[in-house]
């Protein structure tokens, strides 16, 4: 069980208390700080001496932090979980029982609730759109979910586990990430690998949503929330799908950098522009990391991928995540 934390000492207190009622299947839980400057470390050294605790002197986000703990991880399963999460006691014993039943899985999340009305859910997975921006599917909608198990082209990064021996052949986080978009980057692999994401019912989590980002500046989330996500569509995406959507997802950016700039929200602005300066200047690197993936790691054709990844959605939806945007 692995958990990033980042100045979340109460939220991280209740998370781990949470996991204490977790009897099976074992498991060991490694914490990392992000440099916190909250009492989290002292709180995790007296209360959870168990806890396997490791420092990091700088916040090196959610991609770094849990690559530093998936580096001192051991196990079958890597579970990844945020710190602003409480967990039902079956929920570690639901996951592995699915995956032991299923080998073509290669990740999968539990069902994860809005933990400040758990009659209603976080989300039900994310999905692609002809846009290069994400369906979040059920967002903040009622749990009828039933216990039958989905498959979803991307995980939330509140709570998902994967196999261990396929994280060892297709890679973890990317590391040029630091936070957001980093979930569905390796769930995209994972599809790509020939394996599938699943959702579980049956296995609860509960989400505060924003938690452990809350006091993000409006800069950092526009700038790697933009620039992460292009670098996952040129990286993953087969020659087609990338010709067809990778220049709608860039008029869009420039599109709302210039309607920022107009209006004023200069850092929003400002963060889209680095965002594509910042894939600019590194399109080798990607270009290397793409080429890696799509002849080492890609099993499944584009086209299959496709059919499962791709969500049809209207313009509605687009204007409800840019709503929603707006209070970043």
């Amino acid at each position: 069980m692995l958990v990033v934390n980042y100045n979340t000492c109460d939220l991280l207190r209740d998370c781990l208390l949470s996991l204490q009622k977790v009897v099976e299947p074992s498991f060991e839980v490694v914490v990392v700080d992000n440099a916190s400057t909250d009492g989290s470390v002292a709180m995790v050294r007296d209360v959870f001496p168990s806890v396997r605790l490791i420092q990091l002197e700088n916040n090196l986000g959610f991609a770094g932090g849990n690559m530093r703990a998936y580096d001192n991880a051991r196990g079958e399963y890597v579970c990844f979980l945020n710190s602003d999460t409480r967990v039902h006691p079956q929920f570690l014993s639901e996951m592995t029982r699915f995956m032991d039943a299923n080998p073509t899985v290669g990740g999968c999340q539990p069902k994860i609730q809005w933990m400040r009305d758990p009659t209603r859910l976080d989300s039900v997975g994310d999905w692609l759109t002809w846009t290069g921006l994400l369906y979040h599917r059920g967002y903040l909608a009622p749990d009828d979910l039933g216990e039958d198990p989905i498959d979803i082209f991307a995980a939330k990064g509140a709570c998902m586990m994967f196999r261990s021996s396929l994280l060892e052949k297709i890679g973890v986080f990317d590391e040029n990430y630091w936070s957001y978009f980093e979930e569905t980057d390796l769930c995209w692999r994972i599809w790509l690998s020939g394996h599938r994401m699943c959702l579980v019912p049956t296995a609860v989590v509960q989400h505060l949503l924003a938690g452990t980002s809350r006091d993000a500046e409006s800069y950092i989330v526009s700038y790697h929330s933009f620039k992460n996500r292009i670098h996952s569509m040129i990286k993953n995406f087969g020659g087609w799908t990338l010709v067809r959507v990778l220049p709608v997802h860039l008029a869009i950016c420039v599109g709302l950098a210039v309607i920022y700039s107009i209006r004023g929200q200069r850092s929003k602005a400002r963060a889209i522009v680095g965002a594509l300066s910042w894939n600019v200047r590194s399109i080798r690197g990607t270009w290397r990391q793409r080429a890696y993936i799509q002849k080492q790691v890609r099993v499944m054709s584009e086209h299959e991928l496709m059919r499962i990844a791709m969500h049809r959605v209207g313009l509605k939806y687009f204007l409800k995540l840019y709503r929603e945007y707006e209070r970043v």
